[in-house]
């Protein structure tokens, strides 16, 4: 469970978006993510590279992987899946061949681009997080969650999980391998009291960033970090069908 602990950060880790276009229909998170596609890709800063990667385990259930290309696959995974109203992604949790740590929200909120004008979101399914709409949005909102992930035997982490998504941008997303994409932002913000493993006292800062999807070709489009390393930049150069 401690290798679980450590690496919850770590799968984290891997300017303003331009103006939203409307439209009756404007698809789903899975064609921008590819959560229900047997689908990876690769995504380079310099020399530097990462690697993420889809595995659809049935009934609405996906598990994403993150790690070095060099070192695949790695031991760790997300599972997301699809909520019983089909209205949202929700984050169950985190997991390895050592065992699975639920993460469970305690408050949740939802408003505008802004966080302000925030309301109360109900509780679901025993307190899985609402991630993400489905259905992509016209206009932008902002999630939060306050939560803990549970350590079965050990001490709960505290979590706090600010996330904005912006609507589809047009076809004109670039980055510097892939032109004329249509493309939304996920600006994210997270804080937990797990300093690599060593879990207590108060929350820190450990994720401050903007992650751009581009549709049919998943995360990581563009990843530009604002905390650690503010200014750090990767962009998406292969993306394929496993």
């Amino acid at each position: 469970m401690k290798l679980i602990i450590a690496a919850v950060v770590a799968a984290l880790m891997i300017g303003p978006f331009a103006g939203t276009v409307h439209a009756q229909s404007l698809g789903t998170y899975g064609d921008y993510s590819r959560m229900f596609e047997r689908s990876a890709g690769q995504f380079w800063s310099g020399e530097w590279r990462n690697q993420w990667a889809w595995e659809p385990q049935g009934r609405g259930v996906s598990h994403i992987s993150w790690g070095e290309p060099d070192n695949w696959p790695p031991v760790n995974y997300e599972k997301f899946e699809i909520s019983d109203d089909g209205k949202w992604v929700l984050l169950d949790g985190f997991g390895n061949n050592e065992g699975f740590l639920k993460q469970r929200v305690t408050k949740e909120k939802i408003g505008d681009v802004s966080c302000k004008k925030m309301t109360s979101l109900p509780k679901v399914e025993g307190g899985k997080q609402h991630y993400v709409k489905w259905n992509i949005q016209s206009e932008p909102y902002c999630l939060e969650a306050w939560g803990q992930i549970i350590v079965p035997g050990g001490t709960d982490v505290d979590f706090y999980h600010k996330q904005v998504w912006f609507g589809p941008s047009g076809p004109w997303c670039d980055n510097k391998y892939y032109q004329d994409k249509t493309c939304i932002k996920q600006y994210e913000v997270w804080k937990d009291n797990n300093d690599n493993g060593k879990v207590g006292g108060p929350m820190e800062l450990r994720i401050e960033r903007d992650n751009i999807f581009a549709k049919g070709m998943g995360p990581a489009f563009i990843t530009h970090n604002y905390y650690p390393n503010n200014g750090w930049h990767a962009e998406l150069r292969y993306s394929w069908t496993w």
